[in-house]
């Protein structure tokens, strides 16, 4: 009995237990719903906020909130404004780092600056200003989303142009490059004096370069090293002491009368006088003449000028250079260019005079033994002499000589006839006497021991003619007659009066 009444009461007792538990489950419901609500309503609050803070911030005038360059905060800025903000400490970071620039014991310091470093401010500055100023709208606030939640730092591009830094480097290397000095060998009292080389040293450019760019590029002082090229001598004091003996020599006169003439032969000889040449070099009388002006100490005297005897600047050098080009084959030298004179010359057999003339005639022999050979020259009392010193490769037995061939004439052209009417008819006057012209070889015979061993063409030389030039009369004698009559006419008026 007991046991069906309390089954009875828990019966009764279950639809209020379902009902407690249904309304509990309803009250969280509603409190979740009423909890997303509010989330919801929050984010979008959050959201119209935030979106509210970016079109503020991209409708500002300046540069935007959140930009920063190089770490310095330039936030509603202008870009004048923003740049002088930037200028203090980058001009100081140019101007205030140097680059050393050494080798051993020498030294010289450069602002970076001064090597063409620098920061590009400007450029910076306009990159701050055009973020998220550029693209869609939907670009744009997306990076005005970014500057509000994370910033933007534009960093400032540091560079340096090659150009300064080559030019700072030219000035350096004025002072830092030291060419290497040849042994000299000159002749003084008949004995060789010979002085000692020196190896110079030369800066490597490049390497140099690369070197101040590497200082450069960690943006703070330090040190570069120049990288240097050993320049050696081409002649050497060991070189030069070989130069003992006389390998070629000739003579020349001339006449004591011509002072402009006697003049550019002394200029000539003192240009090439002393002059070395190193095995191997080939020796120009244009170059080594000098400059034939009147600044380079020359004067105006004969020279041949298409077939005739005129006045120019440094007449007279050609016989330098046809004496030296005979000390030259006396001493069995290259010859690498020669020209003949346009007209035969009297002080040298035919076929061994050497003209110079502009940049279209040259006298060149290449120094073709194993060591230097020094040039001697002068001109004094009317002998012009040429000696040239070396180290004598053949036998004492060996002689050379050089012959003269005749080949052929050249006759004159047809005389040059100008006419003269106030000379009379039949009158004929030589006004410019015309030379023959002619042909030769030169055969060089080579002797041993007073024995021929050797006769070979050496060269061949033509020298033009040029035409007698005469005044003939062509004026009438009727003419003679009548021109004769006023003239007595004329006086026997002035009688009268």
């Amino acid at each position: 009995m007991k046991k069906d009444r309390g089954r009875k009461m828990e019966e009764k007792k279950k639809p209020r237990i379902e009902r407690l538990h249904q309304n509990s489950h309803k009250k969280a419901i509603i409190a979740m719903l009423v909890v997303v609500i509010l989330a919801v309503c929050c984010a979008l609050a959050y959201f119209m906020y935030n979106r509210h803070q970016i079109k503020t911030l991209l409708a500002t005038e300046g540069i935007y909130q959140g930009i920063t360059i190089g770490g310095v905060d330039v936030a509603g800025m202008s870009k004048e404004e923003a740049v002088a903000a930037l200028q203090q400490q980058y001009t100081d970071a140019v101007d205030n780092q140097k680059v050393t620039i050494s080798f051993e014991e020498d030294k010289w310091e450069m602002t970076f600056r001064e090597l063409g470093a620098g920061y590009h401010l400007e450029e910076a500055v306009e990159t701050a200003y055009q973020t998220g100023r550029e693209g869609t709208d939907k670009e744009r606030f997306a990076v005005g989303k970014t500057l509000l939640k994370e910033g933007m730092d534009i960093e400032v591009e540091f560079t340096y142009e090659d150009e300064a830094m080559q030019a700072a480097l030219d000035q350096v290397a004025e002072e830092f490059d030291r060419h290497a000095e040849d042994s000299t060998v000159s002749r003084s009292n008949g004995k060789f004096v010979i002085t000692e080389e020196k190896a110079g040293r030369v800066m490597d450019r490049e390497k140099t370069q690369a070197n101040v760019a590497a200082v450069l590029e960690t943006k703070v002082s330090g040190t570069a090293q120049i990288v240097a090229e050993v320049e050696e001598p081409k002649i050497t004091a060991e070189d030069n002491s070989h130069v003992t003996d006389l390998i070629g020599s000739f003579k020349t006169t001339y006449t004591m009368s011509d002072k402009n003439r006697n003049t550019n032969l002394a200029v000539g000889c003192n240009y090439i006088n002393g002059t070395v040449v190193t095995p191997g070099e080939v020796f120009s009388a244009n170059v080594e003449l000098g400059p034939q002006t009147y600044a380079g100490g020359y004067r105006d005297a004969a020279v041949y000028n298409n077939g005739k005897v005129e006045s120019g600047i440094a007449g007279g050098v050609c016989q330098v250079t046809t004496t030296l080009y005979n000390a030259a084959i006396m001493a069995e030298l290259e010859i690498v260019e020669r020209y003949p004179h346009s007209m035969t010359v009297g002080y040298v057999p035919l076929g061994r005079d050497a003209a110079v003339a502009g940049n279209y005639k040259d006298l060149k022999f290449r120094n073709n033994t194993e060591y230097p050979i020094l040039i001697e020259a002068y001109a004094s009392g009317g002998n012009l002499v040429m000696n040239i010193y070396g180290h004598e490769e053949h036998s004492s037995s060996r002689k050379v000589e050089f012959q003269t061939v005749y080949e052929s004439t050249i006759a004159k052209p047809a005389e040059i006839v100008t006419e003269d009417p106030e000379m009379p008819e039949g009158e004929r006057k030589v006004t410019s006497k015309g030379k023959e012209g002619c042909k030769v070889s030169v055969y060089k015979i080579v002797y041993e021991n007073g024995k021929q061993i050797s006769k070979e063409w050496f060269s061949s030389s033509s020298y033009r003619s040029t035409a007698d030039e005469v005044t003939v009369g062509t004026k009438k004698a009727e003419e003679k007659a009548e021109t004769a009559q006023t003239s007595a006419a004329g006086q026997g008026g002035f009688g009268i009066q």
